[in-house]
């Protein structure tokens, strides 16, 4: 997946028609105006044919017979023997002839691309909610404001991204499942921090019940009691549910599980934080 910056094409549509524009001009172009959509048009050509911003198939044999006319365009015009720009010519009062702009390809490649990109696999992702799409498909942590805590990391972090994905794209079966996951790798380091031990394989169930039977001994420090209810009610409304195929989500169960696993995660964090140091009061 790739983000495409639609003026690029919008450039690109300006850069041909202007070069069209040339082409049925009656008086010859000077340089100085020839060359922008000139430049312009090889350097997007090279872009695409590098795959920039999109990969073309069908597009490739056009896009490169264009490319090459216009390089023996700049050649005849506006590089000198050594293939450089030839400044040395007055760009003001040198001319190109409009019938060289005949002579690109112009339409047989806009025509192709066109009907490349009538098939081409384009979409639009609408807004969720509140959220931002770029936000959330890019890192959806800044949603739960995870992004800059420098313990929330790895597979865990991962997770959540992808969840924060998987809404703006509409899947919300599997935004859930990376959710628990995320939740679920966080509780690993919560559950080491007051066991001192390292969690045992097994259920997020299993991790819960020693966590509450901690709690109700008394001993310090303790997980806070808020905490651990959200993490249970993740794990019998949620987690549970989703590690059967035949369970399902829909999209407000899964916004709604990835706002609890934000809270989860971000209450999990700040218990097992190092305390701050607290300067003496002058």
């Amino acid at each position: 997946m790739q983000h495409i910056n639609l003026t690029f094409f919008l450039e690109l549509g300006s850069s041909l028609a202007q070069l069209r524009f040339f082409a049925k001009s009656e008086a010859a172009i000077p340089m100085l105006d020839a060359w922008p959509p000139v430049h312009d048009l090889d350097d997007k050509l090279s872009r695409m044919l590098s795959g920039d911003p999109v990969f073309l198939e069908v597009s490739n044999g056009p896009a490169s017979n264009l490319r090459q006319t216009l390089f023996y365009l700049r050649q005849r015009h506006f590089n000198n023997a050594n293939g450089d720009l030839d400044f040395e010519k007055d760009w003001g009062a040198n001319t190109v002839p409009a019938w060289e702009f005949t002579l690109l390809p112009l339409d047989v490649f806009q025509n192709v691309l066109i009907a490349e990109f009538s098939n081409s696999a384009t979409f639009c992702v609408p807004q969720r909610w509140g959220y931002h799409t770029p936000t959330l498909i890019a890192d959806a942590t800044v949603c739960s404001e995870l992004t800059n805590r420098a313990d929330f990391q790895g597979t865990a972090r991962t997770d959540l991204r992808e969840a924060g994905k998987c809404l703006a794209f509409h899947m919300p079966t599997a935004s859930g499942f990376h959710s628990a996951r995320a939740v679920e790798g966080v509780l690993h380091r919560y559950f080491q921090h007051f066991l001192g031990k390292t969690p045992p394989r097994g259920t997020m169930g299993t991790l819960l019940d020693q966590l509450d039977a901690l709690a109700k001994k008394g001993a310090s420090p303790l997980p806070e009691p808020k905490t651990l209810r959200t993490l249970r009610e993740i794990k019998d409304l949620d987690r549970n549910p989703l590690a059967h195929p035949e369970a399902t989500l829909d999209m407000l169960s899964a916004k709604a599980l990835f706002e609890l696993a934000g809270v989860a995660i971000m209450r999990m964090l700040v218990e097992i934080a190092p305390p701050q140091a607290v300067s003496p009061t002058p």
